[in-house]
């Protein structure tokens, strides 16, 4: 190797070397400038280490006595268990029929959009109901599954979010 090629080796070399060290500080600035550089107090720190190693139960010798149990909130026949939100018909919507009935596709009916809507609408929310479970292909060619596709929803559910377009529909 002549002398001028081994220059050329060792600038090169060094013009990478420049580069690579502009880019860590680059990221390093960066990082602390979007609040990575930062530390947390070290008594949350603390807390939290002790929230999450604290021992979940406790080793009973033979002859102790058993620990009276906790309880939080006594359950009776009167305890009510709710089992349908208010936004229950919005979470559905905003989780799953979004995709379809809120990005514009088209001859699907859009949230919100009441000319579309209300052919639909005046066939009744039984006809609505049952085309949302049992799936429907329209006029349009585009196919709905049965419950959008996530046959894990309840009934109520799907039907909480037909509630829900219709709603914003009407």
């Amino acid at each position: 190797m002549s002398e001028d090629q081994s220059k050329a080796v060792s600038r090169n070399y060094s013009v990478v070397l420049w580069i690579l060290a502009v880019l860590i500080f680059v990221f390093l600035g960066a990082g602390m400038m979007l609040g990575g550089g930062g530390e947390a107090s070290g008594e949350l720190d603390d807390a939290a280490v002790a929230s999450n190693t604290a021992p979940i139960g406790k080793v009973r010798l033979d002859g102790e006595a058993l620990p009276e149990p906790v309880i939080e909130q006594e359950i009776t026949a009167e305890t009510e268990v709710a089992t349908e939100t208010p936004d229950q018909g919005k979470q559905v919507f905003s989780s799953l029929c979004f995709s379809c009935h809120g990005t514009g596709l088209p001859g699907i009916p859009q949230l919100g959009d009441k000319a579309a809507w209300a052919d639909r609408i005046v066939q009744g929310k039984a006809l609505l109901y049952d085309r949302a479970l049992t799936g429907y292909t329209g006029a349009s060619g585009m196919p709905m599954p049965p419950k959008g596709g996530n046959t894990a929803l309840s009934d109520e559910e799907v039907k909480a979010a037909v509630d829900y377009m219709v709603a914003n529909a009407e």
